[in-house]
């Protein structure tokens, strides 16, 4: 019987790695979230921190081979974890950066909100290491950030951004919705329009996920929930790529948006197949191994069984969840995740890291083929990448194209 012990076999020490720290709390709950997240006052700042990391130092090791691996990014997400106080984060930095010997720059992101942010918080976030903010702005209509339970009001928007680059933080990105209840094409132009004119490095752009555990789920079950039509969420889809593409942005993935220079550091690890360690409550980590296979794993959602789980195991809390995948299941995620991009698979890389070319399988190359007719997708002899309108159609086009399903 196979182990399940995520801590076995020989590291993968080829790929790149980043760090995500996921910080649960947040002043209130938004209808649409399905994210870990608790509402608590007062914050258990120190608590939490100390749990995050005595969790880096007693899993640092699960990600270290003959050598130190490529650490990249550092990612603070949410909830809002720019709630957290900046000391706590520079720790959480500090830490991990010793335990993986990075000496390069990195990319290093906190999440946080309009009117939760001043210049003097911003500038303590920067001396703490902190280099990227990522606001979630979300819409520029009052009526609509209230339908959607967002406490902040437009008018504090632009007094975010400026408190960002006052503190001196040069990569800022900005979070957009769309497919939002009441809201119009026209409504979502502007949003963009009046985005663009603040200036970010970095804009994502997606639309509503209606969860079920949610109270928006629970409405769109009770049919009480009025969200635009299909065709109008993929007019909205097709407004963004042409307003921000008009505006110098490069539309680089399915939801993303970035100056030149400016891509995610770590959502591109997530997307081309990176090693990544997350700690904190709720937190994933994929570990690949040198044989082609690895381990994804997840910490307990609920706050208070992740802080006793960290404390009674010296830090390293009892997953939640475990799944070793096998190499055909990774082959599958890297060319779903791979065609997510604007840049596609890389055949030659891909037949590098799995063994063979994306469309040996004569089940996968008649279904591409299907895919190409429909034209969702195009097939070069060096690269499959999705079209325009196959950025519409992108999980249809997974789908057919994963084995085994």
């Amino acid at each position: 019987m196979t182990q399940v012990d995520p801590a076995t076999g020989i590291l993968d020490t080829t790929r790149p790695l980043g760090v995500y720290v996921h910080f649960p709390f947040c002043r209130a709950r938004c209808p649409y979230c399905d994210f870990a997240t608790a509402m608590r006052e007062p914050i258990p700042h120190a608590e939490y921190a100390a749990a995050v990391v005595a969790e880096l130092s007693a899993r640092s090791g699960w990600f270290r081979g003959a050598r130190a691996p490529d650490l990249q990014s550092i990612y603070f997400g949410g909830g809002t974890p720019g709630l957290w106080r900046p000391e706590a984060i520079g720790g959480a930095i500090e830490s991990a950066c010793r335990l993986f010997d990075a000496t390069g720059p990195l990319e290093i992101t906190v999440e946080t909100n309009p009117g939760e942010v001043t210049t003097e918080s911003v500038a303590a976030l920067r001396a703490a290491g902190v280099n990227r903010v990522s606001l979630g702005i979300q819409a520029f209509q009052d009526h609509l950030l209230a339908a959607i339970g967002r406490k902040h009001s437009v008018a504090a928007i632009a007094a975010a951004v400026h408190a960002v680059r006052a503190a001196g933080i040069d990569n800022l990105c900005a979070d957009l919705m769309f497919g939002l209840p009441g809201q119009t094409v026209d409504d979502w132009r502007h949003s963009l329009d009046v985005l663009v004119a603040l200036s970010p490095e970095h804009i994502t752009a997606y639309a509503l996920t209606i969860e079920r555990g949610t109270p928006f789920g629970a409405l769109e079950r009770a049919g009480k929930l009025q969200r635009p039509d299909d065709e109008t969420v993929a007019a909205m889809y097709s407004a963004a790529h042409e307003v921000l593409q008009a505006a110098d942005f490069e539309h680089y993935e399915i939801s993303s948006y970035a100056r030149p220079g400016r891509r995610a550091v770590h959502n591109t690890l997530y997307w081309t197949g990176g090693a990544y360690l997350g700690v904190g409550a709720s937190a994933s980590s994929f570990r690949p191994l040198a044989d082609g296979t690895g381990w994804r794993f997840c910490n307990p959602r609920a706050l208070e069984t992740y802080l006793r789980s960290a404390a009674a195991r010296k830090g390293n809390p009892l997953p939640a969840k475990i799944e070793r995948r096998t190499a055909e299941d990774l082959e599958n995620e890297g060319l779903w995740l791979g065609l997510r991009t604007c840049d596609g698979v890389d055949r030659v890389a891909h037949a590098r890291r799995y063994g063979r070319d994306p469309l040996w399988f004569s089940e996968r190359a008649a279904a591409a083929e299907k895919c190409v007719d429909a034209g969702w997708l195009s097939v070069a002899p060096d690269r499959l990448r999705l079209t325009a309108t196959g950025f519409l159609f992108a999980d249809e086009v997974s789908s057919r194209l994963w084995l085994g399903a």
